[in-house]
């Protein structure tokens, strides 16, 4: 390298300026001159007296080129010396701790690159005064070293964020949020009450993945995630903890009103469309929101009252904001302790079938009947599937219950017909979860053979308002599926959806079942009459049975039966009742004379008040 002088011995004037002492029979300069590690001898103000041939190779410069200069004229990047003031002031102070230890600091080459050098010092002494007193400085390159711990450093720095960040939006994770609230800080920030949570749902994320994909499902949580960021504190906390569900930590949030300013503010951000491969997503999200009320409130129960305020928005309509009350607590302890009693009842059997006869009237006869799913409850008694339903259907039970329902009703027929009803049909309903599942009519099919049951004595009994969701059902093909395996088909509930006529040329039904709120206005409200007689007259032309639900009164009786109205139920003539009552019932009532045995149609008796009050689920 230019400037630099032969390094394998010292030079003749070194050698005159210098006292070398011998090793046995070696110079002691020799040995200085081929150490590997630079070395480079200064006096008490750094000014450089000697360097060895390693240390020339590992800066560049050569002996001549530094002898009498300080190092950090030349060898520290320009960014890092100091004043030449300082520079000249310089003085080594041997009390210090330096030469007790080693340094790394970032050194220049003559050619510019940086390396990292470790460096330790040595005092050697020659006399009692300070100017008789030389630094010895060892110098090592630890580049590689460095580079490596820096490495390793900063793969644990993405290993830990990786840790405690969502892979996909950056957000901090529930692993975080654990931490985040067991600090000490917030643990006080809390029993100040002066944290608030907001949980954050998307409303109908399923449908965005579902309709155009899991990118555009990517964009949309990244979107939120975006929305998040830009509406929260320095302070906040803001985490993903699951598919579509973010948290917001809110600290110094101690009213509610500020809180719900906040979280509609968010709500109205999150709403701003996102463009997506040419489409525009419109996000809505529903958001539960508490705070600390009582002293000794944890973290884990703020989120937990966030996530039962969350529910409530969901369940009042979703893309709106829910703060938590008591009252609403209460109420979702009741759901969950519902849910918890729910999975039991699947495990344990607590279901049973209650069946309600139909009346044909043409025959004035009792021809079958529908199967109506009750869970005997150990606590609160039977309970109607208005009472359980919605809850099977939040917690994912619904089709494994409607599995049961379809066992116990079948069980039941092949036992009605055992006791002398051989001829009796059955209605079975079924949700839209059984509905959509392919494995329905072959798990269907299975069922009537192993019982010996021949498929169109049994109806399938599909809701009205099944049709009108949006779940996504193609309602044709699961009809068509029926049809294929020779059960009846019906189209329950009718009327109380946008386009009753509508669906009645639209599927492939075999009979309608007019919902007792038609059946109820029977009496008072010619148009309806008038509505109903059409559609009577409608089905008969379709080749369609017709089933009046909800018939009480004798008067109700009389005009259906004017109408032609093949087929009646409801508690005028018999309310549901367990298998072993129907069988009893049907014995007892069921006379051979040609005139109606039945007496509460006779009687006009009033419903009982049970069934008025608490059971305008699905019970006629």
């Amino acid at each position: 390298m230019a400037g630099k002088t032969d390094r394998s011995a010292p030079s003749d004037a070194q050698i005159a300026d210098q006292e070398w002492i011998e090793v046995g029979d070696v110079p002691f300069h020799l040995i200085l001159s081929r150490i590997r590690d630079a070395i480079v001898v200064q006096d008490v103000h750094a000014r450089i007296e000697w360097i060895n041939s390693a240390c020339e190779d590992m800066f560049g410069w050569s002996l001549e080129e530094m002898r009498g200069k300080r190092p950090q004229e030349f060898v520290l990047p320009p960014e890092d010396r100091p004043s030449p003031k300082r520079m000249d002031a310089f003085q080594y102070d041997f009390s210090r701790s330096l030469f007790q230890t080693m340094e790394v600091t970032e050194n220049i080459r003559r050619d510019g690159s940086r390396f990292w050098n470790q460096q330790s010092y040595t005092v050697i002494s020659f006399g009692p005064g300070d100017d008789q007193r030389k630094v010895v400085v060892t110098c090592r390159d630890v580049t590689e070293q460095v580079n490596t711990e820096n490495t390793l450093r900063q793969a644990q720095v993405d290993l830990k964020h990786a840790a405690d960040h969502d892979d996909l939006t950056g957000l901090a994770n529930r692993k975080m949020l654990t931490e985040f609230l067991s600090t000490p800080e917030v643990k006080a920030q809390i029993e100040r009450r002066e944290i608030g949570v907001l949980q954050i749902d998307i409303d109908k994320f399923k449908d965005i993945n579902d309709s155009l994909g899991h990118a555009a499902g990517d964009a949309t949580l990244c979107h939120v995630a975006a929305a998040l960021r830009a509406n929260c504190g320095p302070d906040d906390l803001v985490c993903r903890t699951g598919g579509d569900e973010f948290l917001l930590i809110s600290l110094r949030a101690s009213s509610e009103a500020q809180l719900m300013q906040r979280a509609e503010q968010l709500r109205r951000a999150i709403e701003s469309p996102l463009t997506f491969s040419s489409q525009v997503i419109r996000v809505g999200t529903s958001i539960g929101v508490s705070v600390a009320k009582t002293p000794g409130t944890t973290g884990e129960a703020l989120l937990q009252m966030a996530d039962q305020a969350l529910y409530a928005a969901k369940d009042e309509g979703r893309n709106q904001v829910v703060f938590y009350t008591d009252e609403l607590g209460r109420a979702q302890k009741l759901q969950q302790q519902l849910a918890r009693d729910l999975r039991a009842a699947v495990a344990d059997n607590q279901f049973e079938i209650y069946l309600q006869p139909q009346l044909h009237l043409g025959q004035n006869k009792i021809t079958g009947c529908e199967a109506l799913l009750r869970w005997n409850h150990p606590q609160r008694g039977v309970l109607a599937p208005g009472e359980f339903l919605l809850a099977a259907e939040r917690n994912g039970l619904l089709a494994e219950i409607d599995y049961i329902s379809m066992n116990l009703a079948l069980d039941a027929l092949v036992k009605l017909r055992n006791s002398g009803f051989p001829d009796h049909g059955l209605s079975i309903n079924v949700s839209s979860s059984i509905l959509a599942d392919v494995n329905y009519p072959g798990l269907l099919d299975w069922a009537l053979q192993s019982r010996g049951i021949a498929a169109p004595g049994v109806c399938v009994e599909i809701l009205e308002t099944t049709i009108l969701d949006d779940s996504g059902l193609d309602v044709v093909t699961a009809i068509d599926r029926l049809k294929r395996l020779g059960v009846r088909v019906a189209l329950d509930d009718f009327g109380t959806g946008y386009a009753g006529l509508a669906h009645m040329s639209a599927f492939d039904i075999d009979a309608i079942k007019l919902d007792r709120s038609m059946i109820s206005r029977l009496e008072d409200d010619p148009r309806n009459r008038i509505i109903i007689r059409s559609i009577i007259r409608l089905g008969m032309l379709l080749n369609m049975k017709v089933v009046a639900e909800g018939v009480e009164t004798r008067a109700q009786l009389e005009i259906l039966r004017r109408t032609h109205c093949p087929l009646i139920q409801g508690y005028g003539l018999a309310k549901p009742m367990p298998l072993y009552e129907m069988i009893n019932w049907l014995r007892s009532e069921v006379s051979e004379r040609s005139e109606l045995p039945f007496k509460g149609l006779i009687e006009e008796a009033e419903p009982p008040r049970a069934y008025v009050a608490a059971h305008r689920d699905k019970t006629s």
